[in-house]
This record gives C-alpha cells, structure tokens and sequence, in this order.
C-alpha cells in the first residue's frame, strides 16, 4: 500500500545572502501518513528505511527552496543605473530612497542631467556614484539650513562633476563616511563649501570650491582630508581649517580667501600648489600643528606667508616664501614655535634655529 501525502505544513527560515535577509520563505514539508494496518504488519527495518527516505526527500525540498531564495536575492543585489532629468522635474533623492530600500549596499549609479532643486541625503549607503551627463547643478532649496548633499554613514559615495550652489555646507561628509569628491564645483554656501567630521575620509581632486560665506573646507573630529589638483578661492574664511585632524594637498592652490590655510592639532603636508592673494596670512599654524613643506610657493599674501604660534612646528623641506606684505615671510611667536630648514623658504623670517639644528641642516645639504 502506499502512503498517502498532505501538503498543509510548512516550514519557514530566513536566508542571509547578498547583504539582503529573504524573510519567511515558505516550503512545504511533506507528511507522510501510512495506513495503520500496514505500520503494524511492516518490520521495524523497512519502516526505518521508509523514515530515512522521507528524510531525504524533505532535505532535497528545502534545498530546493533555499538555492530558489538565495538566487532571488542576489538578483536583487546587482547593481543598478539610474537615470534623473531635473529638467523633466524628476528628482535625485526620489532614486536615492528608492536604492536604499532596495540595494543601499551598492554597487549603484545615478546619472542626473538638468538644474536640479532640491537638498540630498545619503544614509548608511555604500558603491554609490552620482555623476553628471553633459554636467547638471544641484541647487540648495533649504533657504541655506540644510547641506546641498548631505554623506552620513556611508562608503565609497562618489560625486563628480557638479556644480553645487548655496546650503549651509555644498558638501557634509560625516558620521565616518568615505567620500569621493571629483571634478565639482562647490560654491556660494553660507557657511563651508566641504565638511569633514566624525572621524571620516574625503579624497577631492580637481574641485573648484569658492565664494562660501565661511571656509572652504573645515576638516575635523579626527577626520583625514587628502586634496589633489583642487582650487580654494574667494571663501570669507580660511580657504581649509584643519582642527584636530590630518590634512595632504598635492599641487592645490590656496588664492584670495581670508586665509589661505589655519592649521590646529593637526598634522598637514603640502607638496607643490601656490598659497597667494589671502587676506591675511597665507598659513596659520595654531598650538600643537605640525606641518611639513615640500615645495609650495607661498607669496603675495597680505600678512605674513607663514605665522607660526607658540607650540607650532614648520619643517620646511622645500618651499618657496617670499614676497609676502607684512614684511616677515615666516613670522615666529617669541617663546614656544619650532622650525626646522627656514632658511629654505629664501624669505624673510625672525624664526631662530637653535645651534644644534643650524649644525644638522649644515650636515644636510
């Protein structure tokens, strides 16, 4: 006789894959009911083997289930290419929900044309690129409270190739985020064109960030800011103020801010680049700023080309400072700033190397 088979039970699990959870996939279990004369006249061999048999058949269904789920999450886990026209009133942050619902692990693509209206969020989102077609705007619509693009919790979210106008910051990249900023530019903010705080990363290279009402990058809460080929002008501020963090600049240029750079707590390298037209100082170097000078040129500034106050450090391995307006192109505070190779800048300082290190750059050169 053969068993008869009822489909009214399920069995239910999740499937961690692809970063997605596929919750309450369904399969039925098989029941296997045998008549009650047949179980009572069947030796206890044939039963076991019976058993077993059932056994495997219900293995084999839930594997046939799991493999059907795991294959319907990583369908939903391929990365996805969208396309936003402003100009058709389609919107940036309506595709950016959308990608976090369905796929905020990435890898993902939006593609925006037009002048676009509206203020961006991106939380706990990683592999995202935003980029320009034939180049587009984002235009803050927050009357200046909220940031034009706003990075919290995220990784690897690229930016390139737009112009961002207005916002309290054009760019806030916070909450240990990795930010990829390349080919924009960041203007007309009230207050930072770029912000970098809590602990996260910035990579900018070939920006214009320019005319904000306040600096034109802060980098702070040990946040590292590493800047290649990128122009800071026009900004009411200091063009970057580096608190408590690290900065590196390659080949960038510092022009017609309120200062060029302040450094404070921090440790900054500047390798080529020109620091000219401040207000002020070209560089600032508050209490306990250790920077290093590997060749930029420092001149025309409306002060000094590098103030340095009590605790400061300048190592100066190759710059150029010289004609700066204040009279002294490396200025020292009278008691605790240490320098080390001014005499390299080819200005005019008042910084005094002590005879041990005047016999160690000797020795160097």
């Amino acid at each position: 006789m053969s068993p008869t088979i009822s489909g009214r039970f399920f069995t239910e699990w999740e499937v961690h894959v692809c970063g997605f959870v596929t919750r309450s996939a369904r399969a039925p279990v098989l029941d296997f009911r045998w008549p009650q004369d047949e179980y009572e006249t069947t030796a206890p061999h044939s039963l076991i083997v019976r058993e077993e048999n059932i056994v495997k058949q219900r293995t084999n269904v839930f594997a046939f289930f799991l493999l059907a789920a795991i294959g319907a999450a990583c369908q939903c886990a391929q990365a996805a290419n969208l396309s936003v026209n402003c100009e058709k009133h389609e919107s940036i942050s309506k595709a950016l929900r959308l990608l976090a619902k369905t796929n905020p692990q990435g890898p993902n693509k939006i593609t925006v044309s037009g002048d676009c209206n509206e203020n961006l969020v991106v939380q706990s989102m990683d592999r995202l690129t935003l980029i320009t077609g034939n180049g587009a705007s984002i235009t803050d619509s927050s009357s200046g409270s909220s940031a034009v693009v706003d990075i919290e919790d995220s990784h690897s979210v690229s930016l390139q190739g737009f112009t961002l106008n207005g916002g309290n910051e054009g760019v806030n990249c916070g909450s240990a985020s990795v930010c990829y900023l390349t080919s924009n530019t960041i203007q007309d903010g009230v207050g930072n064109g770029v912000f970098l705080s809590g602990g996260s990363h910035a990579f900018l290279e070939s920006n214009v960030i320019q005319n904000n009402g306040g600096r034109g990058s802060t980098v702070s809460g040990g946040s590292q800011m590493f800047s290649s080929n990128d122009v800071f002008q026009g900004n009411a501020a200091p063009g970057v103020d580096v608190g408590g963090s690290y900065f590196q600049a390659s080949n960038s240029n510092f022009l017609n801010n309120a200062v060029g750079l302040r450094v404070g707590l921090s440790t900054v390298q500047l390798r080529g680049g020109t620091i000219s037209g401040n207000l002020g100082d070209g560089m600032t170097l508050l209490g306990s700023a250790s920077v290093a000078f590997f060749g930029p040129t420092i001149t025309g500034n409306g002060a000094n080309g590098v103030h340095l106050e009590d605790g400061a450090f300048a190592g100066f391995v190759a710059a150029n400072v010289t004609g700066n307006l204040s009279g002294l192109d490396v200025d020292c505070e009278p008691q605790l700033p240490i320098t080390r190779f001014v005499d390299r800048t080819g200005g005019i300082t008042n910084c005094v190397e002590s005879a041990a290190n005047t016999a160690s750059r000797q020795t160097t050169k």
